[in-house]
């Protein structure tokens, strides 16, 4: 910790929307300056990766790519932080939803 590579596959679309908003939020504590996030999600309606990009930018991270083919639901998310590490807070972030 800090990280310089944070990767968020199958983690977003298998938690809540409120733990998924506070685990994005919670990034810039797992993030070293200048790491890389990538992220999956999918597309399944409602579609929230447009709520995933606006709440990574919130959080101080630049979308470097993001990647959804038309004919598929996958989404695929690469985003730099640029904003201040935080020091890591103590307790959960998420919870996996069955």
């Amino acid at each position: 910790m800090p990280a310089d590579l944070v990767i968020m596959a199958g983690v977003l679309g298998n938690i809540s929307d409120a733990d998924a908003h506070t685990t994005i939020h919670a990034l810039p504590q797992l993030c070293a300056a200048d790491a890389t996030v990538i992220w999956t999600r999918t597309r399944r309606a409602p579609d929230l990766t447009p709520a995933v990009r606006r709440g990574l930018a919130d959080a101080g991270f630049s979308e470097q790519a993001f990647t959804a083919p038309d004919d598929v639901l996958f989404s695929v998310g690469v985003h730099r932080f640029t904003g201040t590490p935080q020091p890591l807070e103590n307790g959960k972030i998420f919870q996996f939803i069955a």
